[in-house]
């Protein structure tokens, strides 16, 4: 009696299908993307995850030992001669002599976000929902945050720390600054 050989038992058991049937025929692995929620940081090498969390940590001390706001934006007193009981009794906030107004989302939360573009490389702070004088908050966020007016990247081009989008009426900011924005603006009575 002879013995098949291992090839044609395995061709026995597991025939070939048809080429028009296997293009059609749709697998059922999916891959993780597909159902998980991939976040920018899941994107990055764990170099760049590390430089990521620390630029993170850093604002948020940074926000924490924001505890007042700098001299040239706090509310001069009126001089004493002319104050009057209507000004000793109504509570004033800070931001109401400011020229621009952060209104807040319908959560009362503070219109302020993080996002990571050009594949997590580059982090920027957005504000939103701002009516009033846009270049007036930009300066006065540069003042608090103690960001100079440009920096040089390494190609040698001025780049704006703060910058003015008039068309959607927002003010972005360069890098991880949401904490810090937030406890400013906080503190600024918005």
């Amino acid at each position: 009696m002879r013995v098949p050989s291992a090839s044609l038992l395995r061709a026995m058991m597991h025939p070939p299908q048809p080429i028009c049937h296997q293009i059609r025929c749709k697998s059922d692995w999916m891959p993780r993307e597909k159902y998980a929620k991939i976040s920018s940081l899941d994107k990055l090498h764990r170099k760049q995850k590390a430089e990521f969390r620390e630029k993170r940590l850093a604002a948020e001390l940074r926000a924490q030992n924001m505890t007042e706001l700098p001299p040239s934006q706090k509310k001069a007193p009126p001089p004493s001669s002319t104050l009057n009981l209507d000004s000793l009794s109504s509570s004033e906030s800070p931001s109401s002599h400011l020229p621009f107004l952060i209104s807040r989302t319908p959560s009362n939360n503070l219109p302020i976000y993080e996002t990571a573009k050009a594949g997590g490389s580059k982090h920027i702070t957005c504000i939103r929902k701002i009516t009033g004088d846009l270049s007036e908050l930009a300066s006065a966020v540069r003042m608090a945050l103690g960001l100079q007016q440009y920096i040089v990247d390494p190609k040698g081009r001025k780049k704006e720390t703060v910058s003015v989008n008039p068309v959607s009426r927002q003010v972005i900011i360069r890098g991880w600054r949401g904490s810090e924005v937030k406890k400013w603006a906080e503190l600024s009575g918005f």
